[in-house]
């Protein structure tokens, strides 16, 4: 028996090997709950086999009408290796059954009668889904797998066997069986902890084992009887079991708290106030025209945006009056200050003459107007000349005091006042 025991030991450690393997692709669906947990149940389980197994034929007459496994009750305990949160292998082992095997003559007048016992070990392996988080209270479970059962320990009645003919010494034995294996379970985790646990569970297991007596005594030379094939036994039994189980295996780790985040920057000081004595938005030290009217619009360094230049002449003359210079002077000065600014030099007459004469006259005023700027170092680039003649007066021609202010050149600014 104990020959058995560790082959049965041996089987089912060389199944869990692919069994294992296959879990691994399942993955899983929840990490740190139940992946790498040990599930031990322990308690009893009974066998109930089919109601008719075999009705055996000996050199092909019935022997009786049919051959009876009956059922039996034994220790049985299992053990399940969690892969992923939801699947693992579990490998039930038992104490060996022991099943009565009772025949049923075709003589109405003989009774069932015990016809003799037999052992057998059915160690199972099978993958299993558990589909709930190592957290609830009730955990159902299914499983499918693989049975190897054997059988051991036959041992046949003689007065049974006189009573249906055959010789009192005869031996029964019956084969090894492989088949498939399912089973559906419930834990119930009535703690905080979930550790220990009830169980209840139902299992089928595909048992089939051929059955050969062996005649003894028996009337041959050799020393050995010869053995009889009766027929294939099918015993296919469901079996039910109660345990008592405990969940081994480390805590679900913490979660990982991300520390906080660092406090944003504290945000820049305010600029320090300036001195703005003329309040236009521009600081003294950067002011290029300090002295701005209130309400001036001016670009970014304090200048007005539409800075102008007013030259008088005399009557028909181009030439630049002395007293023009020192507003020449004032306009060189802002085109330097204000490198980025641009300007257009217009000039006019009054409407004494012809117009074809005067549109020349106002050209030359705006050119000497252009020519002192750039000679002065003021880029060419920056400046446009153009005469008007007396299209644009700004005072009555009918008058002296009116022709002097139409003869003019004006400088108007033409940048975007940045």
């Amino acid at each position: 028996m104990h020959s058995k025991i560790l082959q049965a030991m041996a089987v089912a450690s060389l199944a869990a090997a692919p069994l294992a393997a296959q879990a691994q692709f399942f993955g899983d669906s929840a990490p740190g709950e139940q992946k790498g947990d040990w599930i031990v149940r322990a308690g009893f389980s009974q066998v109930n086999p089919e109601k008719e197994n075999l009705q055996p034929f000996l050199a092909g007459k019935p022997v009786v009408s049919t051959l009876v496994v009956d059922s039996d009750v034994s220790f049985t305990f299992d053990i399940t290796k969690m892969f992923t949160n939801h699947f693992g292998v579990e490998l039930l082992a038992a104490y060996p059954f022991t099943h009565g095997i009772d025949a049923k003559p075709y003589n109405g007048s003989i009774r069932t009668a015990r016809l003799g016992y037999t052992d057998h070990l059915p160690p199972t392996l099978s993958l299993v889904w558990r589909p709930m988080s190592d957290k609830a209270t009730l955990q159902p479970y299914v499983g499918a797998g693989v049975n190897y059962t054997m059988f051991s320990g036959e041992k046949l009645r003689g007065d049974t066997l006189t009573a249906l003919g055959l010789p009192n010494k005869s031996k029964l034995s019956l084969d090894d069986s492989i088949g498939a294996a399912g089973v559906v379970g419930l834990d119930w985790f009535p703690g905080e902890e979930k550790k220990w646990f009830l169980n209840a569970q139902a299992r089928y297991i595909q048992i089939e084992s051929d059955a050969t007596l062996q005649i003894a005594p028996c009337a041959t030379t050799t020393g050995s009887c010869p053995k009889s094939k009766l027929g294939s036994v099918d015993i296919n039994p469901f079996v039910y079991g109660l345990h008592i189980g405990r969940r081994f295996g480390d805590p679900a780790p913490e979660p990982v708290v991300a520390p906080p985040p660092p406090p944003p920057p504290p945000p820049p000081p305010p600029p320090a106030k300036c001195a703005d004595s003329d309040m236009d938005g521009v600081c003294d030290a950067d002011d290029k025209c300090p002295g701005t009217p209130a309400g001036t619009k001016v670009d970014k360094v304090g200048c007005p945006c539409s800075q102008e230049l007013k030259v008088l002449f005399d009557f028909d003359k181009s030439e630049l009056r002395p007293e023009s210079i020192t507003e020449l002077e004032r306009v060189l000065k802002f085109m330097n200050d204000v490198p980025f600014s641009t300007a257009k030099v217009d000039g006019h007459t009054d409407s004494i003459g012809t117009e074809e004469y005067n549109m020349g006259l106002s050209d030359r005023r705006s050119k000497a107007v252009f020519d002192y700027l750039t000679s002065r170092g003021v880029d060419p680039a920056r400046l446009k000349s153009q005469g008007f003649g007396e299209t644009q007066p700004i005072a009555p021609n009918d008058t002296a005091e009116g022709r002097q202010l139409n003869r003019r050149v004006m400088l108007n600014r033409t940048d975007a006042c940045m």
